[in-house]
């Protein structure tokens, strides 16, 4: 595949979907995506100190789940879009391997979880908060049967789905109960991660039920209009917990991005939109791009702040623009 910058494929992948009809699909500019927007603005209001003295050699591996990676970046919880599409999470899955990264999916059948664990790719499993108790249970049991590296719960679904200004889904998820949650993730050999935790109360309470990792996480357009912004919510997270990984995801769009997100404390960066537009741009070879192309930008982020490993992005020092001028 020729190579192409970021903001090009981004710009034809949004194209391709636009043409199939599906442009609410883009990120919107209302109300309701406030958190969502607001991760943007925080970002592209940190800076860094660059170090050009004394170069390092730099290396990007991670270790995720006891499975070895190129990359700290990822594809976050995945699911097949409502709009019709010629692609399938399997191409997804498949350009993950093939980058050497991690691919987390949502919600989905038994069959498309066996087709993304059958390329290769390291692949965590999602498991949404049905009202229905048994079928968390036996999704749990068949992420671990089918070779996935972890499995987890999005707790920000509990009250619902938001699309737009439309809160759905109520009739299949519910809140779950403490008790319950416990016994479930207990039965697995599998490390356990919970997403959508964006406060001090739900990381230890994550902590409490045995998660080895957390995804701090606004659901890409937002599962609640208005909740703390996953990039604000990050440091004081990530300061005041011990996870094995925690991970982030909503609004990250380049590898600075990434790096700014794990100076903050992140073990890993989650890109679901984009990846969309990736693979509408060019199938699985799309998202192998865009991943090595993100892995690239962070990596000649940490070249130029003196980093020669993922764990050394957390001494670097984020500054503010307001801070600019402060005495």
């Amino acid at each position: 595949m020729n190579s192409v910058s970021i903001s090009e494929m981004y710009e034809r992948g949004k194209n391709a979907i636009a043409k199939k009809g599906a442009e609410w699909w883009l990120p919107p500019h209302a109300g309701s995506y406030a958190s969502v927007q607001a991760n943007r603005e925080l970002l592209d209001s940190l800076f860094f100190e660059t170090r050009f003295f004394d170069p390092v050699e730099v290396d990007t591996s991670v270790s995720f789940f006891n499975t070895q990676l190129k990359t700290p970046v990822f594809i976050s919880a995945v699911s097949s879009p409502e709009y019709k599409s010629e692609y399938s999470l399997t191409d997804m899955a498949k350009g993950a391997s093939d980058a050497g990264a991690m691919i987390i999916l949502g919600i989905g059948g038994f069959d498309q979880l066996q087709h993304a664990v059958d390329t290769g790719a390291a692949v965590v499993k999602m498991v949404k908060p049905y009202r229905k108790t048994e079928l968390i249970y036996k999704k749990v049991r068949d992420a671990e049967q089918r070779g996935c590296i972890a499995v987890g719960m999005d707790i920000d679904h509990f009250h619902g789905r938001l699309a737009g200004d439309i809160v759905d889904k109520t009739d299949l998820f519910g809140p779950q109960n403490t008790k319950e949650l416990r016994q479930i993730f207990s039965e697995t050999k599998l490390p356990v991660i919970f997403k959508g935790v964006l406060s001090h109360h739900d990381a230890k309470r994550a902590a409490d039920l045995g998660a080895s990792a957390i995804m701090v996480s606004n659901h890409g357009n937002g599962s609640v209009a208005f909740s703390l912004p996953s990039v604000a919510a990050l440091p004081g997270i990530a300061g005041k917990n011990s996870f094995r990984h925690v991970f982030i995801d909503s609004g990250l769009k380049t590898g600075t991005d990434a790096f700014k997100t794990m100076a903050m404390g992140a073990h890993g960066a989650g890109f679901v939109t984009t990846m969309f537009y990736a693979i509408e741009y060019g199938g699985s070879d799309g998202v192998k791009s865009l991943i090595n192309t993100l892995t690239a930008e962070l990596s000649r982020t940490m070249a130029v702040t003196g980093c020669s490993s993922i764990d050394d992005i957390r001494n670097v020092r984020l500054i503010h623009k307001r801070q600019f001028f402060a005495d």
